[in-house]
């Protein structure tokens, strides 16, 4: 089975493909889950080291899905980003209190999201917020 380094669950097709393209492009292999029904099974399937969740979702949220991530003991090494337009305080500690261990605001730059994402792939941060 090819890696992945970075599954994206993300409703939005717009705000999925750009994201996958900007990491792709980085270097990244990055798979694109739209559904976020079928991203726990995804995630266990292919033990990515970072899973990007929009919180605001279809049938389950972003903050739900850390949840069912963090309750696996398989999934423990895997690493957790939250993005949002929802960037009150309060989603940001929800965020954090559910394992995410970056939370970042959308609309967001290119320079944004490969800094987060190097940065959490390095172990460089831990609950950080955007610079």
């Amino acid at each position: 089975m090819p890696r992945t380094d970075i599954i994206i669950v993300e409703d939005d097709p717009l705000v999925g493909e750009i994201s996958r393209d900007i990491l792709t492009g980085a270097g990244y292999a990055v798979k694109l889950v739209p559904d976020p029904r079928e991203a726990l099974a995804a995630i266990k399937k292919a033990l990515p080291k970072l899973v990007i969740t929009d919180i605001m979702m279809p049938g389950i949220t972003g903050l739900d899905l850390c949840k069912l991530v963090r309750a696996e003991p398989s999934l423990a090494q895997v690493q957790l980003m939250v993005m949002s337009a929802k960037s009150f305080e309060v989603e940001k500690r929800r965020a954090q209190m559910f394992g995410a261990a970056y939370f970042l605001p959308k609309p967001f730059t290119e320079q944004c999201l490969l800094k987060a994402v190097s940065d959490l792939l390095h172990g460089n941060i831990g609950h950080s917020q955007p610079h």
